[in-house]
């Protein structure tokens, strides 16, 4: 059996498996804390997708699976709609040019691990064409029915994907290594949407913490303080809960609780919206630790508006 590069197509391999060849128990953001490499590489990958320079295919990088989904966590954190999309760009540009240079086993073994049935089927087409008699090497074959929904986003945009397009015999339509690899990238860029949906995937907090900081966010000192005790009152809890829901951090506030008709209360409904106290309000409950020179934690986490 064919034992495909991870390295190369590292979001075919789970998280939890890359992270099973460390101490067990061991989570990204424990990696992430112990050094700088794996936010450094995904900055870096960042960079160059907003000045629209080409990426490094991920087996010239080293523990690219690491990187891969450290960069995947870091783009959903940042949570913009115009990154997400470039991302998604870059990222499929550079896997259907990997892709291509495959052989025709990897390219199905890949298929296989995306859940497509694709079979290497090769034959040769004769056709005239100006007078001359020409061949055409299909090597690749779909069945029939999987043709029809492998293709039926893909045949809304071109229509070089349309049936009348193909040969169909025996219940089989026969592709090219190119429009094989077009389904392939196709199916590959929806995978990656859905895991860089920021509302899917839990961000681990290293993480959390540089998108904060390459949004200008900081974390209020009161916020800090309430963070680094062992024991919090109710007071102290429900205003932790507050803010967490209120940056979009709602893991966290799970976390605090472990009950989830608490979080349902404090997300509040259409009628009612909580919203953390203001510094004011934190003075006189003995909360504020620090002169910020804003009228909310809010203000402090988001920047003040000029």
């Amino acid at each position: 059996m064919l034992i495909l590069d991870f390295r190369k197509y590292p979001f075919l391999k789970p998280l939890e498996d890359e992270l099973n060849k460390y101490a067990g128990g061991v989570s990204l953001n424990d990696l992430l804390v112990s050094g700088s490499y794996y936010l450094d590489q995904a900055k870096e990958r960042i960079d160059k997708i907003l000045k629209d320079k080409e990426l490094e295919s991920y087996d010239k990088i080293k523990d690219s699976v690491l990187v891969f989904y450290t960069t995947l966590y870091l783009v959903a954190a940042l949570d913009n709609d115009i990154l997400k999309k470039k991302f998604l760009d870059k990222e499929s540009q550079m896997i259907e040019k990997n892709l291509l240079n495959e052989s025709e086993e990897t390219v199905v073994e890949i298929a296989k691990y995306l859940g497509l049935n694709i079979n290497y089927d090769n034959i040769e087409i004769k056709y005239k064409k100006n007078k001359k008699i020409l061949s055409l090497s299909l090597k690749y074959s779909l069945n029939f029915i999987d043709f029809l929904k492998y293709t039926r986003e893909l045949r809304k945009i071109d229509n070089k994907f349309s049936l009348a397009s193909h040969i169909l015999k025996d219940g089989k339509v026969y592709m090219t290594k190119e429009e094989i690899v077009k389904i392939l990238v196709f199916q590959i860029r929806d995978k990656l949407m859905k895991m860089v949906n920021v509302s899917d995937v839990v961000i681990p907090e290293q993480i959390r913490k540089l998108a904060d900081e390459l949004k200008g966010r900081k974390t209020p000192p009161c916020i800090l303080e309430l963070k680094r005790k062992k024991e919090l009152n109710n007071t102290e809890l429900e205003v932790l809960i507050t803010y967490y829901i209120d940056i979009g951090d709602e893991k966290s506030a799970i976390d605090l609780t472990k009950d989830e008709n608490v979080i349902k209360k404090f997300k509040g409904d259409k009628k009612t919206k909580y919203i953390i106290y203001s510094c004011k309000k934190m003075k006189e409950l003995g909360l504020c630790v620090a002169s910020c020179n804003t009228l909310n934690p809010l203000q402090f986490y988001y920047g003040k508006l000029e």
